[in-house]
């Protein structure tokens, strides 16, 4: 018996469409020979497949049978609670005072009893929940992961003649020469989206009966503002590496809350400083002010602020990631990578390990590929410069040549509105480019595995998106005042100058107050146009096309469309996670980096996430595909990235109060360097001690870690003088001596046991 098919692939019908006798070309037929013999190994790994057709295209469904998910759980040693076993020590060791404070505070003082093994099938009785046995023992996404593990290592190539390895032959690279046009997980069936089960849970009529409507209760609760957020359920669902970052957003947006209260109070502040003489002015004067309101005398302040909050939200995530890691078993968790179907070795080497020839890159050949792709980078570092050196060209002849002296209406449309939209679609323009150039070098540098490859992405493409958003932000707050002085920009004309005037309402902390307001709101406006209107046009543009979708309901509002080819229209979500990251990176930047001139930049990226925290679990559970529920314990690379932004952050914003607010901007030279080295030396000592009071690693963590290695050494001894692998519990009297050496905790049963408060062990 087994449940729900886990992963299907898609290919297209080759006779499709062809007239009667008319033969298929080679290609064709050597895509068909791939598939055959792929399907072959399948059923050797004893995976249930059934095919079903929908029009031109051809769904295999694979799903895995329940003795075969045991094996496959066995050797990706997936680590399970053992729910028969509830550790206790009422001995436990005091917490400091500190850390109950910490803990207090943090809210996370979380408790996790149950002892934790790599899952055996022997021992099965010992994983499963003695409340429900019934109850499924492996999660959701666990299952879809161990059926693509089980496809991904499945190797179809032959031996070479000559003796020579061959490249293998499997999953990802028969997606990648088409035998296979698409692969991906399979949606749970749901009430919220009924469809005729016959197309979703393979051979078992009870499935609808055994399982939980897992995505009804993400939508019930995933998103809710003022809520705790479903993170275990998400990780159940969708796998630690996407559950890692909805828990590292979550944590991001509720510890924003203060931030964004103070920046308002700070920006409220500065407003009420500058209303005098309102009336006298007209509504172009209150434009100024309300540009000019983020610099103000609490501004300092706000920026010290922000900066050690960005220590204190490193020093809670690290607490929040070890915490999630130990309660889900991936503390441990280290995935020995395959290699990527698109590597490629130019030199063999003997392994006396393995006994055979294995296929490697030149460690030159890869020096000199990464030095090509960073000229290229830097060469579009450089084409950034030009952008924004074009802008302000725009901005300055406009302003001088075109706009009539005292019109500051025209002023203020080209040399502020215009000039800033200017800025910002260039910055997206030529992100996007570069997206897709970074793809390509990424492509061309042979990574091995997938997470190298990955990684070298990352840093690719936020090397370039600092450059390329922040690089104007950061010539408007440090370079703008005094550029084009003398000769006049590029030698036009003295009058041809780039300055931010000299009234008290026109500076450059104003003027990149406003470029950074007009920067988050029109930044995230691409990505929900991506994200939300491009998936419901072609929804129903799709929807149009009757010939490949039966798109109509029963009665009872059950779909009787096909579910396989419905869910194959989907966009794919496997790229979630480094997209969001990305945009959430730049965002945390404007608030970081820019917190002496942008108050409001905290109350906005808390709004923005809201929004865009409901929109993913929406897009997640029903635009997109199920994407592929890989495990991981932390949120990898990023972690540095943020503590990059953070140490950017200091030095930035002591800049920026000595040389553009208006405590230092008319300071002498010493006095505002003074500025510099004194914001700095207090907020990295501050930043320094709270990184000591704080422990990264939870009390509780340490103890039941710390009881499950006692546990692990007693059951050992345990197991030397037992005769069979899995002895049955021992039961022993509560006044019984332990003696030394043995574990010094207890071990109580589970209540719902039918001995209870005995001590036992295996």
């Amino acid at each position: 018996m087994y449940g729900a098919s886990s992963y299907v692939l898609v290919y297209v019908d080759p006779k499709y469409g062809q007239y009667e006798g008319e033969d298929i070309t080679p290609s064709q037929n050597k895509m068909k020979n791939l598939r055959k013999r792929f399907l072959v190994g399948m059923r050797k790994e004893s995976l249930v497949v059934v095919e079903e057709r929908a029009g031109k295209h051809i769904f295999v469904k694979v799903s895995c049978p329940r003795e075969r998910e045991y094996r496959e759980a066995e050797e990706m040693r997936i680590e399970l609670p053992l729910h028969g076993l509830i550790l206790d020590n009422p001995e436990e060791e005091e917490e400091a005072l500190i850390e109950k404070k910490i803990q207090k505070i943090f809210n996370d003082s979380e408790t996790d009893n149950n002892a934790s093994a790599p899952f055996q099938r022997e021992c099965l009785d010992h994983f499963t929940r003695r409340e429900n046995p019934n109850s499924p023992i492996f999660w959701s996404s666990i299952r879809c992961l161990m059926v693509y593990n089980i496809l991904s290592n499945i190797n179809i190539s032959r031996h070479k003649e000559n003796g020579e390895i061959p490249e293998k032959i499997g999953l990802a690279y028969l997606l990648m020469i088409g035998a296979y046009k698409e692969g991906f997980c399979l949606h749970d069936p749901s009430d919220l989206e009924p469809v005729s089960l016959s197309n979703v849970t393979g051979e078992d009529p009870n499935f609808a009966e055994n399982n939980v409507d897992l995505r009804r209760f993400l939508h019930k609760h995933w998103g809710k503002v003022c809520k705790p957020q479903p993170i275990h359920e998400i990780r159940d669902y969708f796998g630690e590496k996407i559950a890692f970052y909805f828990a590292w957003i979550s944590t991001l947006m509720t510890s924003l809350w203060i931030p964004a209260i103070l920046g308002l109070g700070v920006f409220i502040y500065g407003l009420t400083r500058r209303l005098d003489g309102l009336k006298s002015k007209g509504a172009m004067y209150l434009i100024d002010i309300v540009k000019s309101s983020s610099d103000n005398d609490l501004t300092p302040a706000f920026a010290a602020i922000i900066c050690l909050w960005g220590t204190i939200f490193m020093e809670v995530w690290k607490r929040k990631q070890i915490s999630l890691a130990h309660k889900w078993h991936v503390e441990n968790f280290d995935h020995v990578e395959p290699d990527r179907p698109q590597f490629y070795g130019t030199k063999s080497e003997y392994n006396r390990f393995t006994r055979s020839s294995m296929f490697y890159y030149p460690f030159y050949k890869k020096l000199m590929k990464y030095l090509f792709s960073v000229s290229v980078l830097v060469v579009m570092v450089m084409l950034v410069f030009i952008s924004v050196t074009s802008v302000i060209l725009y901005r300055v002849y406009m302003t001088i040549s075109f706009c009539v002296d005292g019109d500051s209406v025209c002023d203020l449309m080209h040399g502020t509105i215009l000039a800033t939209l200017l800025n910002t679609i260039s910055i997206m323009i030529l992100g996007k480019v570069y997206e897709v150039i970074a793809v390509k070098l990424n492509e061309w540098e042979n990574h091995q595995t997938l997470s190298e490859h990955n990684d070298a992405l990352v840093v690719k493409l936020f090397a370039f998106q600092f450059a390329n958003t922040y690089a104007s932000l950061f010539y408007t707050a440090f370079f703008r005042r005094d550029f084009g002085t003398g000769t006049g920009i590029l030698g036009l004309d003295k009058k041809y100058t780039d300055n931010c005037g000299h009234s008290d309402n026109a500076n450059c902390m104003s003027m990149l107050s406003f470029q950074l307001l007009v920067l988050m709101i029109i930044k995230p406006m691409p990505k929900f146009m991506k994200d939300v209107v491009w998936p419901w046009i072609k929804k129903a543009l799709h929807k149009c096309r009757v010939n490949e979708i039966d798109d109509f309901t029963t009665d009872e509002g059950v779909s009787k469309q096909n579910y396989l080819l419905r869910e194959m229209l989907k966009p794919s979500a496997e790229d979630f996670r480094l997209g969001e990251f990305t945009e959430k990176m730049i965002q945390y930047g404007y608030l970081v980096l820019f917190a002496a001139s942008f108050p409001l930049a905290p109350a906005l990226a808390l709004l923005f996430n809201v929004i865009d925290f409901r929109i993913d679990s929406g897009r997640l559970l029903w635009w997109n595909r199920r994407p592929t529920p890989y495990r991981d314990n932390d949120i990898g690379i990023w972690f540095h990235i943020i503590d990059f932004i953070n140490v950017c952050g200091v030095i930035s914003n002591a800049f920026l109060i000595a040389f553009t607010s208006e405590l230092g901007r008319d300071k002498e030279r010493y006095v505002q360097f003074a500025i510099i080295i004194g914001f700095e030396h207090f907020i990295f000592i501050i930043k320094f001690a709270i990184s000591l009071i704080i422990p990264d690693v939870p009390t509780w963590v340490k103890n039941s870690q710390k009881k499950e290695r006692y546990l692990l050494s007693y059951l050992m001894k345990k197991r030397n003088s037992a005769s069979d692998r899995c002895a049955t519990p021992q039961i022993y009297d509560e006044n019984e001596e332990v003696e030394n050496g043995d574990i010094p905790l207890h071990i109580i049963e589970n209540k719902s046991s039918s001995i209870p408060h005995s001590r036992w062990s295996y």
